[in-house]
């Protein structure tokens, strides 16, 4: 028996449903989400609460879940509906207004986006205010907080000192984080980082991450026309210690935020150098590695595995500064620096 459903040029509905998953096709197929599709939440397909997230990675519909596994939004469409491949490009076709024969309305597409630009404007709403409570209760830390000691558990087994830093009444240590407003040209306190005796760091929840840097050092020291900056405090401590208190320092926290870090910097000294000092996550890359070589996986290069290595490149490139690693002779960064 011959196949007489009507052909469908899957190429093209494939490329026109690129960025129009979360905003049209899920709906046009049932798929609702209680929460902005990015976010954590119960999963279409096994209903299991707070397990789910689409990421929409490159508008394909992307999404996790911890009990179904991951896919694109293709494949979410087909799982949920229950439909073969013809059936569900059929959908996705009706719904994005390549067949004609589809049931699914202008009215509908229109209403459909326009709850996806109100979900994401409350989003952008809840955040900026998340964002606003907690500059307002890292002040509040910041100004209650006594002057760290250099006794304290983690800087003894850092082997660093306090430099700038506070601690509050349970012996955390409070680095403050400070974030540069290119359009006022401001630099103000939007979050701070605890670190606990026992090294459990934490940021503000809700509060200002990307971005947001700490600095060791004082002004005068920015007139050398070198600028160091690096992942965590005690890097960044002994990386000033090294240079003999000499040159500044900026503490980007963690690697993924060294690229957005080292290009405010950029961006407020123009001229100066930027040398990017990174942490070397050899024993985790390799961890990682063998554990996708024990999944079956194909290994990536081991320094895709390697963050502080990898982003501090990237950091580097994004500005045309510079890259040493933990295994440098740090008079060798500038011979007449220190």
């Amino acid at each position: 028996m011959s196949d007489k459903r009507t052909p469908l040029d899957f190429e093209a509905i494939r490329a026109g449903a690129v960025g129009n998953y979360v905003s049209t096709i899920f709906p046009a197929a049932g798929i609702a989400f209680s929460k902005p599709a990015h976010q954590h939440q119960a999963c279409p397909m096994c209903g299991g609460s707070n397990r789910f997230r689409c990421d929409d990675k490159r508008g394909e519909g992307t999404w996790i879940c911890s009990q179904c596994g991951a896919g694109n939004g293709f494949m979410l469409v087909k799982e949920f509906t229950g439909l073969d491949v013809h059936e569900t490009n059929k959908l996705i076709a009706g719904a994005i207004g390549l067949d004609a024969s589809s049931e699914v309305t202008d009215e509908q597409r229109i209403q459909w986006q326009s709850q996806q630009v109100e979900r994401e404007a409350v989003e952008k709403a809840e955040k900026r205010q998340a964002r606003i409570d907690a500059a307002s209760r890292a002040q509040s830390i910041w100004d209650n907080a006594k002057p760290a000691a250099d006794d304290h558990p983690y800087l003894l087994r850092k082997n660093v000192s306090a430099i700038g830093l506070s601690q509050d009444a349970n012996d955390n240590l409070i680095i403050p984080m400070y974030y540069h407003n290119a359009d006022k040209q401001q630099i103000t306190l939007v979050n701070v980082q605890t670190i606990a005796p026992d090294s459990d760091k934490l940021f503000l929840k809700g509060g200002l991450v990307s971005g947001a840097y700490f600095t060791i050092g004082s002004p005068a020291m920015f007139s050398a026309g070198i600028i160091l900056i690096c992942e965590g405090y005690a890097t960044g401590a002994t990386v000033f210690d090294a240079m003999s208190y000499s040159l500044p320092v900026i503490v980007a926290f963690n690697a993924h935020n060294l690229i957005p870090v080292t290009q405010s910097i950029r961006a407020q000294y123009p001229d100066h150098r930027i040398i990017i000092c990174a942490d070397d996550d050899s024993a985790t890359a390799i961890k990682m590695r063998d554990k996708d070589i024990a999944a079956g996986k194909e290994p990536k290069p081991l320094v895709e595995y390697n963050a502080g290595i990898r982003d501090a490149k990237l950091a580097a490139l994004a500005v045309n500064g510079e890259l040493v690693v933990p295994s440098f002779d740090m008079s060798d960064i500038d011979k007449d620096a220190a």
